[in-house]
């Protein structure tokens, strides 16, 4: 077999890691998102506009992104969507949380999800 091979055949896309949030003295807890996930993700953040055309609304995209793959908390939970008057779990990312919480766990959900610094990726391939 080949080395590829050999990796996928041992590999999970179960990845979980944990995100340090300074302000809550916590760490979520999310997981990799699927090909699906983002999906269905993209979907939810398409709006369209009063002749038909497509578009996506980033805050909601990135929302649902770190909604879907928080796994501690939850950001779907009823007492937590009532506790920050929010509709769903995306708006509850949003108002639960200040912007520069946003950005560090969208960036670790990306990295998780195989989204990384591609300059960076290369040079660990070449070595």
């Amino acid at each position: 077999m080949t080395k590829g091979l050999d990796a996928l055949l041992g590999a999970s896309l179960d990845v979980e890691t944990k995100v340090y949030i300074p302000r809550l003295k916590t760490s979520f807890t999310i997981k990799a998102l699927s090909n699906e996930d983002i999906r269905r993700c993209n979907e939810r953040a398409t709006v369209f506009g009063q002749r038909g055309e497509k578009s996506t609304d980033n805050q909601m995209l990135n929302a649902l992104f770190i909604a879907k793959s928080c796994i501690d908390p939850d950001f779907n939970n009823k007492a937590l969507k009532e506790h920050y008057g929010a509709i769903d779990e995306a708006d509850c990312v949003v108002k639960a949380l200040l912007p520069g919480e946003v950005t560090k766990l969208l960036q670790a959900v990306m990295e998780l999800s195989g989204f990384g610094d591609e300059d960076e990726m290369v040079d660990e391939a070449k070595n």
